[in-house]
């Protein structure tokens, strides 16, 4: 396949805004011209992560990544640079261009494109029934009647499913979808493939992080039947990977540093109605490691908002040690007015739902609770039974000072003797598993800085210049690739000069002609620390100076050792020639000197 054209590449990398984009992994604050955010890359809660937009590029100083828009793509989304290049492009409205002019893009399989189409499609239908519509008149009043406006039911698209159970089959083909395709779209039943899944229903849309519908959430209003329904996995849905309006949320998420994780839709979407609006909902019966990856580079604290029934207390314990695995603090959201979000803002109004997350509790406090009702710390063995249970939210913490200060909670919760209590708790095994737990987790979450390429006067030289490309035009007429004496140097300034006569150089482009490993990360660094943004003009004179005297004196090397060859030359002749050959070389570097004095 050929390659996409460098002025492609360089029109992508015009037309993308670097912050943007990475905002929507990580969030970014701003500090001066630059911003600086935690590594989308690793585990920290330090702000490492350094984004230049003037340059367009990035660099981490915890874990060494670095480079540009697409190469932050490519590694954000694990594609390859065509794919990033291809997705960039049609993000920004960026006709994509090969080399060689006959080439004709071959037909891709667009089948995640096609059915996210679908779905917004249907959506869009489900929302026309539930607003405009005299067949979900009575699912409008419902959710009216339970407090939601007009301007949540269009935020987030709530629609209505007809109780006609053929209809949607009837309606996608007249649309021209085929039976084969809408089989697989998971809106229809498994065993008769003309009936929808969802009929009579309140209809939930569940978007991915860029706000695409990838499936559906549908609530009975009347009749029997599970209470709720929600899509099947499919290609473009996967419940582990995606959190109910994170696309709404995500915004608020950043600026508050936390998100609040809630059971239900309409939970949710009380939320939302009560201003509260970094609120999202898990989509499965507790959080997985998958959804923490996904809003950890946005949070410091996690709000647990689920239910108080047995099965939401199961789900608040299972999450608190999914969060606390992750480094990722823990508050517990407590519903004493009533039993859940929808219901408290609907009875007691606004000030309520906000009491109950402004006295969220610190989920050590929130267990230590739960563990004093769930045995009798009056006995022996209830303490003993109490104590076994709270080891293993121990185990998940990763400071030692975490884990003292919160065995200490427990001893003075229980009236434990410490002692007793640690001599339980390493006997257990736990103390040395969870330390050895703790540096296999910190491996993987923070990982092993590639071997560094070793800089040396050349690729310093050449990452000037890549840091200041506008000044190639001057430099190219001055240097040629035969003055680098390293492989990797001379294979930049090549990329750069092939750039140059397709007319397209930038950092991306040239990147996309050298094959070098660890070349992004490497350039980004020396780039983004500032070294070569002052002093531009000399560091360039000096920098050409420099390569020509260098490769004046290799020069003169070689023929040196060319001349020490001939056994027929006399000692003598060959002390002459080699003065000689110093002499003109010192001749051509004073020649040089002068060239660039006088400009």
């Amino acid at each position: 396949m050929p390659k996409i054209a460098s002025a492609t590449i360089d029109e992508v990398n015009n037309r993308t805004d670097i912050v943007a984009l990475v905002n929507e992994y990580t969030r970014l604050d701003r500090r001066g011209s630059d911003w600086w955010g935690c590594c989308p890359f690793h585990n920290e809660k330090t702000p490492s992560f350094h984004v230049l937009p003037d340059r367009k590029m990035y660099h981490c100083f915890g874990c060494g990544e670095g480079g540009g828009v697409i190469k932050f793509l490519m590694e954000m989304e694990k594609i390859s640079f065509t794919e990033a290049v291809i997705s960039l492009a049609k993000k920004n409205g960026v006709e994509v261009i090969y080399e060689g002019s006959n080439y004709q893009e071959p037909e891709k399989n667009n089948t995640k494109d096609l059915y996210i189409e679908l779905y917004t499609r249907v959506s869009g239908t489900y929302h026309f029934f539930l607003t405009q519509s005299e067949l979900g008149s009575f699912a409008k009043s419902y959710i009216v009647k339970r407090g939601i406006s007009e301007e949540i039911i269009e935020k987030f698209e709530l629609g209505y499913a007809p109780s006609d159970k053929y209809w949607l089959k009837k309606f996608l083909k007249e649309k021209k979808y085929s039976d084969e395709f809408l089989k697989e779209s998971g809106l229809f039943s498994n065993n008769y493939p003309d009936i929808s899944f969802f009929i009579d229903r309140l209809t939930f849309p569940i978007a991915n992080r860029k706000g695409q519908v990838i499936g559906f959430g549908g609530r009975l209003l009347r009749g029997d039947g599970p209470k709720y329904l929600n899509s099947r996995e499919s290609e473009i849905y996967r419940k582990r990977e995606n959190l109910y309006a994170f696309h709404l949320a995500k915004q608020h998420i950043r600026q508050k540093k936390a998100i609040i994780l809630c059971e239900g839709y309409m939970d949710v979407i009380a939320y939302h109605q009560a201003g509260i609006q970094n609120a999202v909902a898990l989509l499965g019966t507790a959080l997985t490691e998958e959804q923490v990856k996904l809003i950890q580079p946005f949070i410091e604290t996690i709000f647990l908002s689920l239910d108080s029934d047995n099965a939401g207390v199961q789900a608040t314990l299972k999450s608190i040690i999914v969060c606390r695995k992750a480094d990722i603090t823990v508050k517990v959201i407590s519903f004493k007015e009533g039993k859940d979000p929808a219901d408290i803002l609907l009875n007691n109004g606004v000030e309520a739902l906000t009491r109950c997350v402004d006295s969220a509790i610190i989920d050590v406090d929130y267990l230590l609770s739960f563990l004093a009702k769930e045995y009798n710390t009056d006995t022996p063995e209830g303490k003993t039974k109490a104590a076994l249970s709270f080891f293993p939210y121990v185990e998940a913490l990763k400071s030692d000072i975490q884990k003292e200060t919160s065995l200490e909670k427990l001893c003075q919760t229980f009236s434990l003797k410490p002692e007793a209590v640690k001599k339980d708790f390493n006997n257990r095994g736990l103390y040395k598993s969870s330390i050895q737990n703790d540096k296999q987790s910190k491996t993987q979450q923070v990982p092993v800085k590639k071997e560094k390429i070793k800089p040396n006067v050349e690729l310093r030289a050449i990452i000037a210049v890549i840091a200041n490309i506008d000044c190639f035009p001057k430099i190219r007429t001055k240097i040629n690739a035969e003055d680098f004496e390293d492989a990797m140097a001379r294979d930049m300034f090549i990329a750069l000069e092939d750039c140059y006569r397709e007319g397209a150089v930038s950092f991306e482009s040239v990147m996309s002609k050298c094959s070098s490993d660890g070349i992004h990360q490497f350039v980004a660094e020396y780039i983004t620390n500032g070294e070569f943004s002052i002093n531009t003009e000399k560091t360039i004179e000096d920098i050409i100076v420099l390569l020509k005297r260098n490769s004046l004196e290799r020069k003169r090397d070689r023929l040196t050792n060319q001349i020490r060859q001939f056994t027929v030359v006399t000692l003598e002749d060959q002390k002459q020639l080699e003065s000689m050959i110093s002499e003109k070389m010192n001749i051509d570097f004073e020649l040089l000197q002068k060239k660039d004095a006088n400009g």
